[in-house]
Parts: structure tokens; sequence; C-alpha cells
């Protein structure tokens, strides 16, 4: 509220001294932080490694999965079923009922696993971005930096995005991509 309301004196300032472009140009800068993620060495690193995470654990999951759709068929093939003593027959009930648990067990621990990679991937990609555009901000002498996101429209010439991204590439010292096993 306090940096709406000081934008908008600001503002107000500027347009009675009748020069609010040109003040507005010299004061704030908007960044796209989805452009930023997309086409920065930083956020490509990073979207590899959470892609590499998911790949890495869709394939245990099929894996599981295709084990429980071979018991399944077992299960279904009357034949198959009338050949097993009882015990034999409660034993592979068991090992299905073990084996389906077990795959909602590790789904839900992935999808949990994923869903805190991709908060931390983008809470690290944010505070990279946001120490970019400050950079940037004190390179330029301005007040403020906002987020594309929090404008429905804006001239262009107010776009910081590609000198954010410049930033972030120059600032990036490549990590190794680690596995999860």
């Amino acid at each position: 509220m306090k940096k709406n309301l000081f934008i908008l004196i600001i503002t107000a300032s500027a347009l009675a001294l009748g020069n609010a472009k040109a003040f507005a140009v010299a004061q704030i800068g908007i960044v796209n932080f989805k452009e930023c993620v997309e086409k920065s060495k930083q956020g490509v690193q990073e979207k590899g490694s959470f892609e590499a995470l998911k790949n890495q654990m869709m394939t245990t999951l099929e894996k599981s999965d295709k084990d429980i759709a071979e018991l399944a068929a077992k299960l279904e093939d009357q034949d198959y079923m009338d050949g097993l003593s009882p015990v034999a027959e409660e034993e592979l009930k068991m090992q299905f009922q073990q084996l389906s648990q077990e795959f909602s067990r590790y789904q839900n621990q992935y999808y949990q696993l994923l869903n805190q990679a991709n908060y931390r991937m983008l809470q690290t990609l944010h505070t990279i971005v946001a120490n970019a555009a400050d950079q940037i901000r004190k390179d330029k002498n301005l007040i403020a930096v906002f987020n594309q996101d929090s404008f429905f429209a804006y001239d262009e010439y107010l776009d910081l995005t590609n000198d954010v991204i410049s930033k972030m590439n120059a600032e990036f010292t490549e990590e190794p991509v680690a596995q999860v096993k």
C-alpha cells in the first residue's frame, strides 16, 4: 500500500511538472520473470535438473505400475488362478495389495518431492532474478523494478528483462546436476 501511494505521489508530481513519461523512464523498470527463467543459463540449468528428477521418478513409477499390471493380469486369468493352491492364491492377492499400497505411497512421495523441488527452484530463481534486477536498478538509478505480472500494460522502453538476463548470465557459474538415486 505504501509503495502504491509513493508511486501515485511521484506520478502526480511528475504530471504536475508536465514530464511524466521522461520521469517514469528514469525511475522504474519492468522485468518478465518467466522470460528470465526460460532464457537465462541458470533458469535452463534449474529446469533441466527438475526435468531430470521428474523423468527419473516417472521411470520408477512406470516400473512399479508395470509390476502391478502383471500381477493384476495373473489375478484376472481364471485358468492361472485355478492352477494355484489356496495358499498361493492368497499370497498373490497379498502381494498385489502390498505392491498397490507401495505404488500409492511412492506416488504421493514423488509428487510431494516434485512440488518441493519446483518450489525450491522457483525460490532460487526468484532470488537470482531479484538480485540481478536490483543491480540493474542501481546501475540505472531507478527507484523500483517490478515484475511484469504486476502490470496490465506498460511501454516497452520500461522493459529491463534482457538486461536482467544478461546480468544473470554474466554471474552464472555452472554447477553439476545432482542426480537423485
